[in-house]
């Protein structure tokens, strides 16, 4: 079978949505005959609805989001048809592209993959809560309408389910949820598994890992919190943080600053490999989140997770089993002090850490994925 994959962005670039259309366009590549990348696919005619944008924000202070401008959609779509002619796929799994998709005119059925829906993102992140109301009334359209022609929804989070269910009328039957993995080359074995756990059992010192790039929005500040209450009960505690340097008043002890690694080079993922190896602990108490990719790359290295109660983060961590969710009421003190409890009881750390490990290999893995989205578009097709 013969796959089109479209993206927005070019797949076989690692850093285009951080890693993720790379490491689905690996993955698939494993399970189908035949991928070809239709991206990246972009229309200069978004100068426009992006010089509209500028006009209605100084007019009305309103956020003009030109991606779900309606006119840009039909001419995406028109190159989508335009790749489609020429490579001739037996099917399309779209990334990303839920509002380019609504407008082709093709009859090749065509699967939908996502993080999120407009109405999550308007509901989680900061970026979308001041949005002009016809940007949103587009945004619904372009998506409704796509979600109508697809062949299936093939989502990474129940979370997401329920959305395309709730805010779009997606039947349950149109709808698989299936995992995404790590955006890592990475893999470790379950006998390293044991040796690191041995290791990080021995060690005297807790290992933090912070990985993000936007440090308020991820919870940074609330992290260096937790670390100096970690340092005040006399526990000895570092932690590192990755994807970016903020400046932190009053610096606690014990703070390293990686900043960003680039995982395009050998040096890069070497270097991310070595941190999740030497952490304790992985550490984002993210204000907000949609897949939550770096909870599942510390998965992939059997690290309990310490996350937040945001979009799909508590299905990326299982609260008590493979880590910790942090609910709006916890303080700084009461992380330090599960942290602390977790540290001392070797037994609890490592079931912890087994199952995210279990969790990870049974569930949360490109393999995984690649298969059954193959079993999804063959049984269709």
């Amino acid at each position: 079978m013969k796959i089109g994959y479209i993206t927005k962005q070019n797949p076989l670039n690692r850093k285009a949505y951080s890693g993720t259309h790379y490491y689905m366009l690996k993955a698939l590549g494993k399970s189908f005959e035949e991928v070809v990348p239709f991206g990246p696919v972009d229309s200069n005619y978004k100068i426009i609805p992006k010089a509209k944008g500028r006009l209605l924000r100084l007019l009305t202070g309103k956020v003009y989001k030109y991606q779900y401008d309606i006119g840009l959609a039909k001419r995406m779509a028109s190159i989508i048809d335009q790749k489609i002619t020429e490579h001739q796929p037996d099917a399309l799994l779209a990334s990303l592209m839920n509002p380019e998709m609504a407008y082709v005119k093709s009859d090749v059925p065509f699967y939908l993959t996502s993080d999120a829906t407009s109405v999550l993102l308007n509901e989680v992140y900061g970026s979308h809560s001041n949005l002009h109301p016809l940007s949103i009334k587009e945004a619904i359209h372009l998506e409704k309408k796509a979600f109508e022609k697809a062949a299936k929804l093939i989502l990474p989070l129940q979370w997401l389910a329920d959305s395309a269910m709730k805010d779009f009328g997606v039947p349950s039957s149109k709808i698989e949820v299936i995992p995404y993995g790590a955006n890592l080359d990475t893999e470790i074995s379950e006998d390293e598994v044991e040796q690191l756990l041995q290791h990080r059992r021995q060690s005297s010192k807790v290992k933090l890992l912070f990985v993000g790039i936007r440090w308020e929005e991820k919870g940074g500040s609330f992290v260096v919190k937790v670390l100096r209450s970690l340092l005040e009960k006399g526990m000895n505690a570092e932690l590192n943080i990755v994807g970016c340097e903020p400046d932190i008043p009053n610096k606690p002890e014990g703070i390293n600053m990686i900043g960003f690694v680039d995982k395009e080079t050998e040096e890069g993922r070497t270097r991310l490999d070595q941190l999740y190896k030497e952490a304790t602990f992985f550490i984002m108490p993210t204000q907000a989140e949609c897949v939550g990719m770096s909870f599942i790359e510390a998965a992939s290295y059997a690290l309990p997770a310490i996350g937040s109660e945001t979009g799909g983060v508590p299905e990326a961590v299982s609260d008590h089993e493979t880590g910790l969710i942090c609910r709006s009421s916890h303080t700084p003190d009461e992380v330090a002090d599960w942290i602390m409890a977790v540290r001392k009881d070797e037994q609890r750390y490592s079931n912890l850490s087994e199952q995210a490990y279990a969790r990870y290999k049974s569930q949360m893995n490109w393999g995984n994925w690649s298969r059954k989205v193959k079993d999804v578009i063959t049984l269709l097709h």
